[in-house]
């Protein structure tokens, strides 16, 4: 009996380790999503230099670099104060070291919710994937 006991232990165990492995493993646009949640979740906590890590050295928006840009969305948070960010880019296409991805960011400012298109392009770099450019597309949604 003692010997079932083990074998049925070990392969609980190897099962457990299995599933780990399997949670440790990510897709490359499950990293593109985990990016743009926990970018939202950082800024929510005004923890605004994650966005150095998240933008490229090259990221440029509305003619604004990438420092402009970081200073621009902290003027935008402090003066609007939004209860919540949310960004979800479900839409994701890799292609070697470079990826574009769509979907939506969307806040509750001032009581009313807001979402907005956009289309992102991304670098893999050493570090992670990078955000190169950000572009919104067809305006707000419903």
């Amino acid at each position: 009996m003692p010997a079932i006991r083990t074998q049925i232990l070990a392969l609980g165990i190897l099962a457990l380790a299995a599933f780990g492995i399997e949670r440790l493993i990510v897709t490359d646009a499950e990293a593109i999503e985990n990016l743009a949640k926990d970018t939202a979740k950082a800024l929510m906590e005004k923890r605004y230099e994650v966005l150095e890590d998240v933008l490229d050295e090259s990221f440029e928006y509305q003619g604004k670099d990438r420092a402009k840009t970081i200073q621009h969305v902290r003027s935008l948070i402090e003066k609007h104060r939004p209860l919540a960010v949310e960004v979800r880019l479900p839409e994701v296409k890799i292609e070697d070291d470079t990826a574009k991805a769509a979907g939506y960011i969307g806040a509750q400012v001032y009581g009313r919710p807001i979402r907005y298109g956009i289309e992102v392009d991304l670098v893999r770099r050493e570090d992670g994937w990078k955000l190169v450019k950000v572009k919104g597309s067809s305006g707000r949604l419903p």
